[in-house]
């Protein structure tokens, strides 16, 4: 359907709609306050105008899907005029959102983001949204995180190991104990090309554990850009840099290609391949190709809870065939409410096996990985832009190879600046 076909329907809807305006249901169901997002038609419809404003509202969704987005616009802003819906806000904010009127489907975002009655998991939608225009315009966003971490090197949890046929008794370095420290994020981007297609990115995370060895600093660079003629796919490049109490522990570069299924549902699935080298200094035979596979969704369920994860297979080979390892990972994580309170359960499985016998123990290496989190944060609370947040992950990883077998408790508290 074109710009020009709906025109006339829009005309004639304008012209009987204020008619009516003053008797409308509609319009008397907008001011005494909006209901809440369904996934159906929108439920503040009834009266001799429940069918007209339905048909609207389906011919704004084909447009929508069938991209063209200065109809669906035109088409929500004319539904607008009679009702103050959330989810007639909601369809305009993500029409103007793929016509790239990145400031004006922010402002709309926001809007049905503050809404009382609009359901958690579209509020975590919203979100996503909001962070992919901060991209887009660009952004410097920062954080700070109380952390404490009871195994900071992975030290294995046994006390005795096999190497090479015999058992040695495992002595756990002096230095290897709970550590408590801060951490320092700074995310940014900035577009570089005029229609802002394009963007530079840069990331940097401090770590100061109070007293110990562990120091980290992560950094990235990397430039991301999409296509005008291919608006399914993006294509990123990057260096990572990883060092460690002042000495350089890796650097990783890579290109990622995304693919995005769905244009109009832009965070449904998610699609990424990427190719990298990684570098690790003073040990050449870790020096490997990485190839990934990943695939992301989120979905809203019902009684507001929130559905994501993840699919991802890595393939790395390392210039020694005992380093190479193909892998595979498996991630879920709930995101509910409960009363003023967000709560988001997450858990992973991975599984990771060696290629050679280690030349060290003798043995293949196979590990199984197991993570689970949660992370407590209040919905209330945003004091200037950043949300506290409290969360504890354990993660456990057994292997064949019982030097590598570790568990580890981690705990943060965190103040993010978000939506």
């Amino acid at each position: 359907m074109s710009l020009l076909s709906t025109v006339p329907l829009l005309l004639a809807m304008g012209q009987y709609s204020q008619a009516s305006d003053a008797a409308s249901p509609a319009k008397q169901a907008s001011q005494q306050g909006s209901p809440a997002l369904q996934d159906s038609l929108p439920g503040f419809l009834q009266g001799s105008l429940q069918d007209s404003f339905q048909k609207l509202f389906v011919m704004g969704m084909l447009t929508l899907e069938q991209r063209d987005y200065k109809a669906s616009i035109i088409i929500f802003y004319e539904m607008l005029k009679r009702t103050d819906s959330p989810r007639v806000k909601l369809e305009l904010a993500r029409a103007l959102f793929l016509d790239r009127q990145f400031n004006a489907a922010k402002a709309l975002f926001q809007e049905v983001l503050f809404e009382q009655d609009v359901p958690w998991a579209v509020k975590q939608n919203i979100r996503l949204y909001l962070n992919q225009i901060d991209n887009d315009i660009g952004y410097v966003k920062f954080d700070i995180s109380f952390i404490s971490d009871s195994n900071p090197e992975n030290f294995t949890s046994n006390e005795e190991v096999n190497i090479a046929g015999q058992t040695f008794k495992v002595v756990q370095p002096l230095g290897d104990r709970e550590v408590k420290g801060l951490r320092l994020n700074m995310n940014s981007g900035l577009p570089v090309s005029a229609d802002a297609r394009t963007q530079a990115l840069l990331n940097v995370s401090f770590t100061d554990f109070a007293g110990s060895e562990f120091d980290r600093l992560v950094a990235g660079i990397g430039i991301i850009s999409s296509f005008e003629l291919l608006p399914k796919i993006k294509a990123k490049a990057g260096v990572e840099y990883s060092g460690k109490n002042g000495k350089k522990q890796y650097d990783f570069s890579y290109l990622s290609v995304f693919y995005t299924p769905s244009i109009v549902d832009q965070f449904s699935f998610r699609h990424e391949m990427r190719v990298g080298k990684l570098q690790v200094d003073g040990a050449s035979h870790l020096d490997a190709d990485v190839y990934r596979v990943a695939s992301v969704f989120t979905s809203p369920l019902k009684n507001g809870i929130f559905l994501d994860g993840g699919v991802t297979v890595e393939k790395s080979i390392a210039r020694e065939d005992p380093y190479s390892y193909d892998e595979g990972v498996l991630s879920l994580g709930l995101d509910l409410p409960v009363s003023d309170w967000g709560v988001n359960l997450s858990a992973a499985l991975g599984v990771r096996l060696y290629a050679d016998v280690d030349p060290f123990f003798g043995e293949r290496r196979r590990d199984t990985n197991q993570k689970l989190g949660f992370l407590l944060s209040h919905k209330k609370i945003n004091a200037y832009g950043y949300k506290p947040e409290v969360g504890v992950t354990y993660e456990k990883n057994d292997s064949s190879l019982a030097f590598f077998e570790y568990d580890k408790v981690s705990l943060v508290f965190s103040f993010k600046e978000s939506y």
